[in-house]
């Protein structure tokens, strides 16, 4: 607690937002990067079968 006594109030707000904007915007190119990543593996996977 005697770390955060010099750290102003809005401060941690910030540091709360961006941390919230930082886990959404690297969720939604996750969420992206593994549709992508299905397609290509299973383009790639029907072009082996057959």
């Amino acid at each position: 607690m005697m770390l955060l006594m010099g750290v102003s109030v809005q401060c941690l707000m910030d540091l709360v937002v961006a941390g919230f904007s930082l886990v959404i915007g690297l969720g939604i190119f996750a969420f992206i990067a593994s549709i992508l990543c299905s397609a290509a593996f299973f383009y790639n996977a029907k072009d082996l079968s057959s």
